[in-house]
């Protein structure tokens, strides 16, 4: 490959430490192990807090057991179909996330939906290590551990924890190994991590264009850098020559006279060979090619997946999410676009937790920008539940944010290395030189901690703080009728209920969602009066309920601790 024209980069060569004696040698050793360390504990809390929501028989949505159905009719050989959604339907016409079908050897292996929850935590922590890692790498070890801790309590990771499984938990580690490697440039890498993230949901596809964006952008720098100036002086010549007659005159002389590239009097001629060898030279740079690559396919995926395949496979014929965003208003009034970035003020919220979580410096990386896309589509829905900081949606903006604050922190180092030598040489770059050196340092220097420190802090509100409570770890007072009442419904049988006893029969069972009139009549219906699917007004008679909503007779067969199993009339 033809040698490229590059500009210095901060990379992943970590921070000098001094001397390389003996005790720098063990302290580098001892560094590589952070983020097995980090990953492992991220890991244990993120289980811990998952098996504390099973004994107490925790059911915040539906979503574990829709997922837990997917995967139990991917390895039963049914494709995507899952009943909760409604009798036979296909979960791959309400979101793209072909990825999913990776996890059926592990489900096949361990059926249950405590298993999603536990794969989900896993890939958080594999996440957690990823990043860390990349701080090692690239900081001293105090400040890599600093940020790694801070990712792993991070709020986005934590309420998509307490959310219990999501497609997007296939996306976190992905995204975490391709963003370190394109930060460590190592484009191939970067490339194949970041291509299946499109495969995730319909969405992400634009995030992988966008990190294509970062490629292209970081292979036709020196390019740009080397022939803008060029560009921009010959452009003002062309436009200067049409405003006085007497340059007009001397245009065809000057064209034709050789000059070097920089111009004398004025006059910039275009040195044509370096010109070519520099496009020659750019054209065969791997970057470009890979950055152009992920930009088409993420693009494509999400096209195919919104315009072909989620309608062609939804019932209604159409994307189930279309009314969620109005792209072309926002295309006939891009200003209102961006007021509603921040208003109301509930986006505001996001977008602050999104700035302490990486010490605010990390928008100092190109690598924020990333994140753009999902925060693009969040805010601009009219759906309020996507505004907010929590559930799961902000889960696969937290490697952005920090591999960005990593990548900021290096370039804050090189910011500060740079002021230093100006002063040195007695060259002002304005009247700052005199202290931004320093400032820029201890901003380096301090922006990990602080950002552990927020972490911490906002923590204290977050689900993982529950762990330190007493009633985390009692279990439910009515585990034992919900028991019974599961070991009632045989091993096959179809069951409609609310969620109170979901996830606990999804494994074994054909689950419905109960009151759905369209689904066949079931064999059983389950009933948790108090339950908060019924906003406090539960059906009294669960057999009348029954009756009434599918149209067949019922037995109750059970009734404990207001947990009622009806059964079918043959």
């Amino acid at each position: 490959m033809a040698p490229q024209h590059t500009t210095p980069h901060p990379v992943a060569a970590p921070e000098p430490h001094g001397s390389t004696g003996p005790d720098d040698l063990r302290a580098r050793r001892a560094a590589r192990l952070l983020p097995l360390l980090v990953g492992l504990l991220a890991t244990a809390l993120y289980c811990s807090f998952s098996w504390s929501q099973w004994i107490r028989w925790e059911v915040p949505s539906w979503d574990d057991a829709i997922f837990t159905q997917l995967l139990c009719s991917y390895a039963s050989g049914h494709g995507p179909v899952v009943d909760l959604k409604g009798h036979g339907f296909n979960l791959l016409g309400d979101h793209f996330h072909p990825l999913l079908i990776l996890l059926t050897p592990l489900y096949t292996l361990f059926p249950s939906a405590l298993t999603l929850m536990l794969a989900q935590d896993v890939l958080f922590g594999i996440s957690a290590a990823v990043v860390t890692g990349c701080a090692v790498r690239a900081l001293r070890p105090g400040a890599a551990l600093a940020v790694g801790l801070a990712y792993a309590l991070s709020f986005g990771l934590q309420n998509a924890v307490s959310v219990q499984f999501h497609e997007i938990a296939l996306a976190v580690p992905l995204l975490a190994l391709s963003l370190t490697a394109w930060r460590e440039r190592r484009v191939t890498a970067a490339t194949v991590w970041a291509a299946p993230v499109a495969l995730v949901k319909e969405d992400l596809g634009v995030t992988v264009a966008m990190i294509g964006v970062l490629m292209l952008g970081r292979a036709a720098l020196p390019f740009v850098r080397r022939w803008w100036p060029v560009a921009r002086r010959r452009l003002a010549g062309f436009v200067a020559s049409y405003r006085r007659p007497a340059l007009r005159c001397t245009a065809a002389a000057r064209d034709a006279t050789p000059a070097p590239a920089g111009g004398a009097g004025g006059v910039v001629v275009l040195d044509r060979a370096q010109w070519r060898s520099d496009l020659r030279t750019l054209r065969r740079t791997r970057e470009l090619w890979c950055g152009a690559g992920l930009v088409l396919w993420g693009l494509l995926v999400t096209a195919l997946a919104v315009g072909v395949v989620l309608p062609a496979l939804n019932p209604a014929g159409e994307f189930a999410y279309a009314d969620k965003l109005d792209l072309g208003g926002f295309v006939r009034d891009p200003a209102a676009a961006v007021v509603l970035l921040v208003v109301p003020a509930a986006k505001l919220v996001t977008w602050l937790l999104l700035l302490l979580a990486g010490a605010v410096v990390a928008v100092r990386s190109p690598i924020a920008l990333v994140a753009l896309p999902t925060l693009a589509w969040r805010m601009l829905s009219p759906n309020d539940g996507y505004w907010g900081p929590g559930w799961h949606y902000s889960a696969v903006l937290m490697p952005v944010v920090f591999v960005a604050l990593v990548d900021a922190l290096v370039r804050l180092r090189g910011d500060a290395a740079r002021a230093r030598r100006r002063a040195v040489a007695g060259r002002p770059g304005g009247r700052a030189s005199g202290w931004d050196a320093p400032v820029l340092g201890r901003l380096a220097a301090g922006a990990p901690w602080a950002a552990l420190v927020i972490a911490l802090v906002l923590g204290t509100q977050q689900p993982l703080a529950q762990l330190a409570t007493a009633q985390a770890w009692q279990p439910d007072p009515r585990a034992q009728a919900k028991t019974a009442a599961v070991e009632r419904i045989p091993r096959g049988a179809s069951v409609a209920t609310d969620l109170t006893l979901m996830n606990a029969l999804v494994s074994r069972t054909d689950v419905q969602w109960i009151g759905n009139g369209e689904d066949p009549a079931p064999e059983y219906v389950v009933v948790d009066r108090a339950g908060a699917t019924w906003g406090g007004a539960p059906p009294t008679d669960v057999a009348d309920y029954a009756r009434e909503v599918y149209g067949h007779d019922y037995t109750v067969v059970s009734d404990e601790a207001n947990i009622a199993v009806a059964r079918k009339t043959p």
